[in-house]
């Protein structure tokens, strides 16, 4: 199956394609395919940095909106989108963190608390610690200030 035949590709792109022509940003969707039940795009071009600056407020905006207007139009598809491998990278950063606090926390055997982040964050923190027995987590407050706080057993 070629990625334009992946249910919602096509659709989700025109969304986007949509989004960055009336925003004057040269941008261009590409779908990667699905994984886990979720289809991968990244986006590309002159202005893409632009989409993670704020550690990506941008990037989950758009996923935000191209979900919501896709489940309008009857196109049930959960869309991720990335941009210029954004996503890994704050991945890798989000797990050397909580990897680096998990130490702190075990070593002063006192709490520590993330800044506020969003869902698909707070998951990472949660399952980079879940199996270490020195620590355990938890996400504390409300949308949109929730935040991981990593704890001693």
């Amino acid at each position: 199956m070629t990625t334009e035949q992946v249910p919602g590709c096509e659709e989700a792109c025109e969304v986007l394609r949509s989004i960055f022509e009336a925003g004057g940003m040269q941008i261009e969707p590409r779908c990667l395919g699905e994984q886990d039940s979720y289809l991968h795009i990244d986006l590309t071009g002159p202005d893409a940095a632009e989409t993670f600056a704020s550690h990506g407020r941008m990037l989950d905006a758009l996923q935000y909106l191209t979900n919501l207007i896709l489940g309008r139009r009857g196109v049930h598809v959960r869309v991720v989108l990335d941009s210029e491998g954004f996503r890994k990278r704050r991945e890798e950063v989000l797990t050397a963190m909580a990897l680096k606090y998990a130490d702190e926390v075990k070593a002063r055997q006192e709490e520590c608390e993330f800044d506020p982040m969003p869902p698909h964050e707070r998951r990472i923190i949660h399952r980079v610690l879940l199996d270490d027995e020195g620590v355990r987590t938890y996400s504390e407050g409300e949308e949109p200030d929730r935040r991981v706080i990593i704890a001693p057993r």
